[in-house]
């Protein structure tokens, strides 16, 4: 008898999605599951949703579900591989973010950039993942007066007893590159202390960024940088973008002070900054002036 050789439950990307949810789980004593039913995630019975919207929540599938220790639901991931890109893909992907949101549950979507460990020893799904059970714990311990109760949450300034090796005090993902960049100031190479950026949002959601460092008065690098924009309260997503952009601007300077890339004209940068301006509704900025 020839035993047939099933094809595994999940796909490469789905696995290593997996592994670092549940390495963030264990440490906050929560749980993942994977291919979850939607109609399980959110309560779709008598709420009042149309037929097709019901039929729907049955028939799909979120990629994962995280529970906090009591199995109650926290929130799900999205894993869009290159199939996500098919309108009909796309379209089944907007139904179901349209009822995760209306139920009010937070989710991501993510693609393999997240997985990379490109920020400090991090990816962006454990930053992610990570800062939700932070805050969680820190407004925990809000509620019982170990922080002042109007303390805000900042992932930002949350210390480390060091045992995790991405999550370095100050949890600031561009920490290392930003006093780089400070010294690159300081020895002359640079004109700028810190890089300064634009963001706005485009009709889709997504966020865009125009980041920059001026590196005399007549030159200068900048890189343009986005991201989707997630439904995820615990992580501020502009706030993440313009550190993500620091990581992608640092690439350029480094490759013109080494001469294998040519800085580019203030004139160019300011094209760009009107372009932004016009197309996409602001949403935050910072500016570092020359020295």
């Amino acid at each position: 008898m020839t035993i047939a050789v099933n094809s595994p439950f999940l796909n490469k990307y789905e696995q290593v999605t997996y592994g670092k949810l549940k390495a963030v789980a264990d440490r906050a004593n929560a749980h993942v599951f994977a291919k979850v039913r939607l109609k399980d995630v959110i309560p779709v019975d008598s709420s009042g949703i149309s037929d097709a919207e019901y039929g729907f929540s049955l028939r799909s599938h979120v990629d994962f579900l995280v529970t906090d220790s009591q199995y109650k639901t926290q929130f799900c991931v999205e894993f869009d591989g290159s199939m996500h890109r098919r309108p009909q893909q796309v379209t089944r992907d907007q139904m179901k973010d349209d009822l995760l949101a209306r139920f009010d549950m937070p989710f991501i979507r993510i693609n393999a950039m997240y997985l990379d460990d490109r920020f400090r020893g991090l990816d962006l799904l454990t930053y992610f993942a990570d800062v939700w059970f932070l805050s969680i714990a820190f407004y925990e311990a809000q509620a019982i007066g170990l922080v002042p109760y109007d303390e805000p949450f900042d992932a930002t300034y949350i210390c480390s007893d060091g045992t995790h090796p991405g999550r370095s005090w100050p949890y600031w993902l561009s920490f290392d590159l930003q006093n780089t960049i400070r010294k690159l100031y300081e020895s002359k190479r640079v004109a700028q202390m810190c890089p300064s950026h634009w963001i706005g949002e485009d009709e889709q959601g997504n966020l865009r960024c125009l980041s920059w460092l001026f590196l005399g008065n007549t030159s200068c690098a900048f890189v343009e940088t986005s991201m989707r924009s997630q439904r995820f309260p615990a992580v501020y997503g502009s706030e993440v973008l313009s550190q993500i952009a620091v990581f992608d601007l640092y690439d350029r300077v480094r490759a013109i002070l080494r001469g294998q890339a040519r800085a580019r004209d203030p004139r160019r940068l300011a094209d760009r900054f009107a372009f932004y301006k016009n197309q996409y509704a602001f949403r935050e900025s910072a500016t570092c002036t020359q020295g």
